[in-house]
C-alpha cells in the first residue's frame, strides 16, 4: 500500500509545478529607486487556473549597463529586498524571473546620483567619483582666504588629484561642490611665490595651474604664466630688442661719419 501511496503523493506534488502557467513580478513600494537604495520586489508563481502556488524561482537583477548583476533563488510570494550596491548605474534596470520553461521580466528605475568623495593627504586633494553617473560638478577650493575652482570630469569610480600650493605656512582648507564638503584646519603648504591654488596632477595637464587666484598680481609665477599664454608679449619683446639693436648700429654709424 505504501508503495502505491508515495508515488501518488509525488505526482500530486509535481503536478502543481507542471501546471504552472505564469510568473508575476510586483514592486510593493513602486518601481523607482534612488541610487544605493535596495530593490524591493515579489515574484508570484501561478498555476493554469490562476491560483498562486509555491515554488523556488530563479531571479536575475541587472542595472542599465548590466554591470551590477545579481542571481538569486527565491520563494514564490516572498517579498525580497536586494541591494545592488552604490555603483549600480542610473537608468532602467531589469528583473528576469524563471521557473522551468516559464519566465517573466519587469523593469525598474534607478535614480541619477552624481557624488564625489574628497580626501586630503598632506598637500594633495583626491577627488573620487562614488556616484552612479559621470561626475562633472564645479568644485570650490578655499585655501586660507583665497578661493579657486576646478571642474573635473570623472567616469564611475575614477579619481583625480590636485596639489595644493601657497606661500609657506599653515592654512585652513575647505572643499565644496554643493553636495559634499571637506574642511580641514592647520594644513601645512609649501611656497611657490605668491600663487595660491590647485595644480591638476594629471600627466597631460601637469604643466598648467588651473583654478588659481593670486593675492598679488605682480607674482613672478603669475607673470611668467601670463607671458607663456600670450604670444603678443613675445612679439612686443622681439620688437623692443630689434629697436635697441638698430639704435646701437645707428649710433656707431654716426660716430664713424664724424
Amino acid at each position: 500500500m505504501k508503495k502505491i501511496v508515495l508515488p501518488l503523493l509525488a505526482l500530486v506534488f509535481l503536478s502543481a509545478f507542471i501546471t504552472a502557467q505564469s510568473l508575476d513580478i510586483e514592486f510593493p513600494n513602486g518601481n523607482e529607486f534612488t541610487a544605493g537604495e535596495p530593490i524591493v520586489f515579489k515574484v508570484t508563481l501561478y498555476n493554469d487556473q490562476g491560483n498562486p502556488i509555491n515554488g523556488e524561482i530563479q531571479v536575475t537583477i541587472e542595472d542599465e549597463e548590466r554591470k551590477a548583476r545579481t542571481i538569486k533563488t527565491i520563494s514564490s510570494k516572498e517579498i525580497v529586498t536586494l541591494d545592488l550596491g552604490e555603483k549600480a548605474t542610473s537608468g532602467q534596470g531589469i528583473i528576469t524571473a524563471e521557473f522551468g520553461e516559464t519566465n517573466s521580466i519587469a523593469f525598474f528605475e534607478i535614480g541619477r546620483k552624481e557624488l564625489a568623495r574628497f580626501d586630503l593627504e598632506e598637500n594633495t586633494l583626491i577627488v573620487t567619483n562614488i556616484g552612479n553617473t559621470p561626475y562633472s560638478r564645479v568644485i570650490q577650493i578655499t585655501i586660507g582666504e583665497t578661493t579657486g575652482t576646478q571642474e573635473p570630469n570623472l567616469d564611475l569610480g575614477e579619481s583625480i588629484t590636485y596639489r595644493l600650493i601657497a606661500p609657506d605656512g599653515v592654512y585652513n582648507i575647505k572643499v565644496n561642490d554643493g553636495k559634499t564638503t571637506l574642511s580641514r584646519g592647520e594644513v601645512k603648504l609649501v611656497g611657490t611665490g605668491q600663487v595660491i591654488g590647485a595644480i591638476d596632477e594629471t600627466p597631460s595637464k601637469r604643466t598648467g595651474i588651473t583654478g588659481v587666484t593670486s593675492p598679488n598680481e605682480n607674482s613672478d609665477i603669475a607673470l611668467l604664466s601670463y607671458i607663456k599664454r600670450n604670444k603678443f608679449v613675445y612679439i612686443f619683446i622681439a620688437v623692443i630688442f630689434g629697436a635697441m639693436i638698430l639704435i646701437g648700429i645707428e649710433r656707431r654709424y654716426k660716430k664713424k661719419i664724424r
